[in-house]
């Protein structure tokens, strides 16, 4: 008997179904707009952008000399995680100004008791207050 003929008896279905399955390739997906950006272009806005945090899309576009617009310049810095962000308003410091007060301060406190500075709330870098002591 021909192999396709037991082929066909195993599996129970027609000659051309299994011819169309043997010639079935995963196909990849295709679907919408063909990208404007290759993996190259791609490659080089985030390592830009990497380098250079605070530097804009249009910025990076005209660097590049990219033939996109900044909007999809921001949507592949999307796509490698690279989100925008607003920098945070810090006043500005004169140091030895500055310098000065903080000591004029710590002098001035020199003196506290522990139990007086655990009152205090420090806004100045942590996020999450101090863990109560025992």
């Amino acid at each position: 008997m021909h192999f396709s003929l037991k082929v066909q008896k195993i599996l129970g279905c027609s000659a051309k179904m299994i011819s169309n399955a043997l010639k079935w390739r995963a196909k990849p997906e295709t679907r919408g707009r063909k990208r404007k950006t290759t993996i190259k272009m791609d490659r080089r806005i985030t390592r830009m952008a990497k380098a250079q945090p605070m530097i804009s899309s249009s910025m990076i576009k005209d660097s590049l000399e990219l033939p996109v617009s900044t909007v999809t310049v921001r949507r592949r810095l999307c796509e490698a995680n690279l989100f925008t962000r607003i920098p945070r308003k810090v006043p500005l410091l004169k140091k030895k100004r500055h310098v000065q007060k903080r000591l004029q301060f710590a002098k001035e406190h020199i003196n506290w008791p522990k139990e007086k500075w655990r009152n205090i709330l420090w806004t100045d870098e942590s996020k999450v207050p101090n863990p109560p002591s025992p």
